[in-house]
């Protein structure tokens, strides 16, 4: 039996005996009180008996309504103990998991690149974008496919983590009953302007720094990305037998990204 049940019952019983003294000396009252009195008329008894009942009835009502409200307020209690506690289990499992998930995507990152540990993680993937660079700036197709295979070497990787952490903050979000967006949201874009939502949680903080930093760097080259992928298969189209590639296709996408006003790969000038 719950501490809470049994100091409720043990309240009960005590306010049960000092009432039934008090009933019990409420009764007395009128006897002694006609037995002093001059008048003996059996009316007067009957009088007082009915105004000592009536206050005894108001006096038991009272004491059935105080100990329905402690057991109210003893069940209100122990709700809110459970409630806790079930929070603080379903809290431990979400940290737990997390922290899992984290650290093996955070592993997996750092030996799919043969780094020795995270501290190369910003240096490694800023050095990525020489690759990135000279895809875009090259117009030899070899040349950009090269540049294009060497960048997506490191680049998937830092995808694969970045989607991780993106898991983890709609995962958190959901659990707060927040809102949760991803429609055509980059996961670089995603991760930067929400991974704020994580930042107090312990599973993250030794990687905090590192998160927000290579998010950024990818945010920024975020619209060279899609530059990238008409880099390449304007390369593959270049270099594959006629016919293969539809050109129409290609020409197309290429000059509705040229309309946004973003340069295009100079590779791509050989097609339009």
């Amino acid at each position: 039996m719950a501490t809470g049940d049994r100091r409720v019952i043990n309240t009960g019983k005590m306010k049960t005996r000092e009432l039934k003294l008090i009933s019990t000396a409420i009764i007395l009252v009128p006897f002694a009180v006609f037995s002093l009195s001059t008048s003996k008329d059996i009316g007067d008894l009957g009088s007082l008996l009915g105004a000592s009942t009536g206050i005894i009835a108001i006096i038991w009502f009272y004491r059935g309504l105080r100990l329905q409200s402690l057991q109210i307020e003893e069940q209100r209690i122990q709700f809110s103990k459970q409630h806790h506690l079930q929070y603080q289990d379903s809290l431990l499992t979400f940290l737990e998991k997390a922290s899992d998930k984290i650290k093996g995507s955070h592993k997996e990152l750092i030996d799919s690149l043969g780094l020795a540990d995270s501290s190369q993680l910003i240096t490694t993937y800023l050095q990525s974008l020489k690759y990135y660079k000279e895809a875009l700036e090259s117009s030899d197709p070899n040349v950009v496919m090269s540049n294009i295979q060497e960048w997506m070497k490191i680049e998937g990787p830092y995808v694969k983590f970045m989607s991780s952490v993106k898991d983890l903050i709609i995962l958190h979000k959901r659990r707060l009953g927040l809102e949760v967006d991803t429609e055509n949201s980059d996961i670089a874009d995603y991760v930067f302007i929400n991974s704020g939502h994580l930042l107090n949680q312990p599973f993250i903080s030794s990687y905090q720094a590192a998160i927000k930093m290579i998010s950024e760097q990818m945010m920024i080259i975020s619209p060279g990305r899609k530059a990238m992928y008409l880099a390449s298969i304007t390369a593959a189209t270049l270099t594959a037998p006629e016919g293969l590639w539809k050109k129409d296709k290609i020409v197309k996408d290429i000059n509705e990204y040229k309309s946004l006003n973003i340069p295009i790969p100079k590779i791509c000038e050989k097609l339009i």
